[in-house]
C-alpha cells in the first residue's frame, strides 16, 4: 500500500514537471518565432500608438477635464447654521427672557451672473484641447517612428553594402599582393588596398554606433526586444500625396490648429467669465429661532418662534484694481492664444512647403537612379567581368567597377529612404494617424 502511495506521488511530481518544461518550451519557441519574423514599419507604428504613455496621459487628462467641468457649473454646496441668541449671562437659561432661543439655518451662495455656466465652458474647452493634442501627439509620434525606422533601415543596408565591399577589396587585396610578388604591381598598390579596408572596418565599426543608438530610439516606442528583430527588407510604399493646393487646405484641419482652436475657445471664455466679475453675486440667508418657555406676562401662552430670512448682496463699485486688471490680463490671453494659432500655421505652411518641395525633388532622382545611374553601373560591372575573361583588363578593375556599382545602389537607398522621410512629414502635416 505504502509502495503505491510512493508511486502516485513520483507520477505526479513527474507530470508536474512535465507541465512546467512544455510551458518554457512554448514560452520559448513562441519568442524565438516572434524575434524571427521581420519587423515591418507598420507594425512598429501599431506598437508605438498602443504603448505611448503620452498619450495615455493626454487621454486621462482629457478624461479629468470632463468630469471637472460638471463640478465647475455646480453651485456650492449650502451652509448649515446652529446657534443661540440673546442667552442670558447671569443664568445661561433658555426660558429667562423673552428673545432667548435657538437658531437654525441655511446658508447658500449664488456666484456673479453666469460665473459656474461659463467656468463649466472653459473647462470643457480646456478638455477638447487635451483631445486634439493627442492626435496632434499621435501624429507626432508617428512621424518620429517612421524617421527612426526608417534611418535604422538605410544604416542596416549601408552595412550590408560596406561589408560586402570590404568583401571585395580583401579579394582585390590578395590579387595586387600576389601581382607584387610577380614584380606586375607596386608596394604603394598593396598598401593604398590596406588603407582603404581599413578605412571600411572604421566605416564598419561607425556604422554599427549608429544601429545601436537608431535601436535605442526605437526599443523607446516599441520595447527592447522588438526594437532587436531584424528588419523587413523593403521601404514601405505610401500613396504620392495630393497636389500642392489640396495639401493647403487640408493643413487647415491639421490637429495642432484644432488644439489652438480649443485653446482659443477657452481663452474666450476666460474674457466672459472676467465680465461676470462686474455683477453682484449674492447669499441668502434663512433661519428659524425656537423659544422656549412662557411669556413673563403672566398669561402662560408658550413664547412663538421665528422665521427670518435676508440677502447680502456684493458691490463690485471699486473694479480698476480688480475686475478691470482681470478683465484686461485675460484680453490679452485671448490675443496670446490667437497669435499662437497664426504661428503655428505659418510654421506648418513653411514646413509644407518645403518637404513638398523635397519630396519632388527626391522623386526626379530616385527616378534618375532606377532609369540611368543604376542601369549604367550594372553596365560597366558586367563589361569590365567580360574585359577580365578576354583578358584584356585586370581583376583590379573588375572589383572597383562592382565596388562602384554597390555605392551607387546605396546612394538610391539613402534617396528613397530620405524621399520616404519627406513623405512622412507630409503624411504628419496632412495630420494622418494611419
Amino acid at each position: 500500500m505504502q509502495s503505491t502511495i510512493v508511486v502516485l506521488r513520483l507520477k505526479k511530481k513527474i507530470l508536474c514537471v512535465s507541465a512546467a518544461l512544455i510551458s518554457l518550451l512554448f514560452h520559448f519557441n513562441s519568442y524565438a518565432v516572434t524575434d524571427g519574423i521581420p519587423l515591418t514599419l507598420p507594425a512598429v507604428e501599431r506598437l508605438a500608438i498602443n504603448q505611448a504613455p503620452e498619450l495615455k496621459k493626454l487621454r486621462a487628462t482629457a478624461g479629468a477635464l470632463k468630469e471637472q467641468s460638471v463640478a465647475d457649473g455646480q453651485l456650492s454646496d449650502p451652509q448649515l447654521i446652529l446657534g443661540a441668541a440673546n442667552v442670558p449671562t447671569n443664568s445661561f437659561s433658555f426660558t429667562q427672557d423673552d428673545m432667548t432661543m435657538v437658531n437654525v439655518g441655511i446658508q447658500q451662495i449664488f456666484p456673479r451672473g453666469h460665473s459656474l455656466a461659463i467656468k463649466s465652458k472653459q473647462t470643457r474647452a480646456l478638455a477638447t484641447a487635451e483631445e486634439r493634442k493627442s492626435q496632434e501627439q499621435a501624429a507626432m509620434l508617428l512621424r518620429n517612428v517612421r524617421e527612426t525606422w526608417l534611418d535604422l533601415y538605410y544604416w542596416t543596408k549601408a552595412e550590408q553594402v560596406t561589408r560586402e565591399n570590404r568583401t571585395l577589396y580583401q579579394r582585390l587585396l590578395k590579387s595586387t599582393e600576389s601581382q607584387y610578388i610577380n614584380s606586375k604591381a607596386s608596394q604603394s598598390d598593396v598598401l593604398q588596398l590596406q588603407l582603404e579596408l581599413s578605412r571600411l572596418n572604421d566605416q564598419d565599426a561607425q556604422i554599427q554606433q549608429r544601429l545601436d543608438v537608431l535601436r535605442a530610439q526605437l526599443g523607446r516606442w516599441v520595447g527592447t526586444n522588438e526594437a532587436n528583430r531584424p528588419l523587413f527588407s523593403e521601404i514601405p510604399s505610401w500613396p504620392n500625396p495630393p497636389p500642392m493646393k489640396v495639401m493647403q487646405v487640408r493643413i487647415q484641419e491639421h490637429p495642432l490648429l484644432k488644439v489652438d482652436f480649443a485653446n482659443i475657445e477657452a481663452a474666450r471664455e476666460q474674457v466672459a467669465y472676467a465680465q461676470e466679475q462686474y455683477k453682484p453675486g449674492w447669499m441668502l440667508d434663512v433661519g428659524y429661532g425656537i423659544r422656549q418657555g412662557t411669556y413673563m406676562d403672566g398669561s402662560g401662552k408658550t413664547r412663538s418662534n421665528f422665521v427670518g430670512a435676508q440677502v447680502t448682496i456684493d458691490l463690485p463699485f471699486f473694479t480698476s484694481s480688480r475686475q478691470d486688471k482681470t478683465l484686461h490680463a485675460s484680453a490679452y490671453q485671448l490675443e496670446a492664444a490667437e497669435l499662437d494659432q497664426d504661428i503655428h500655421y505659418k510654421d506648418l505652411m513653411k514646413e509644407l512647403t518645403a518637404q513638398y518641395a523635397v519630396w519632388q525633388s527626391l522623386s526626379k532622382r530616385d527616378s534618375l537612379y532606377q532609369k540611368k545611374l543604376l542601369p549604367e553601373a550594372r553596365q560597366n560591372s558586367k563589361a569590365a567581368l567580360l574585359a577580365y575573361r578576354n583578358s584584356t583588363t585586370d581583376l583590379t578593375t573588375v572589383l572597383r567597377a562592382y565596388s562602384n556599382e554597390l555605392t551607387i545602389h546605396l546612394e538610391q537607398t539613402q534617396i528613397q529612404v530620405e524621399r520616404a522621410k519627406s513623405r512622412g512629414a507630409l503624411l504628419y502635416l496632412e495630420g494622418i494617424t494611419f
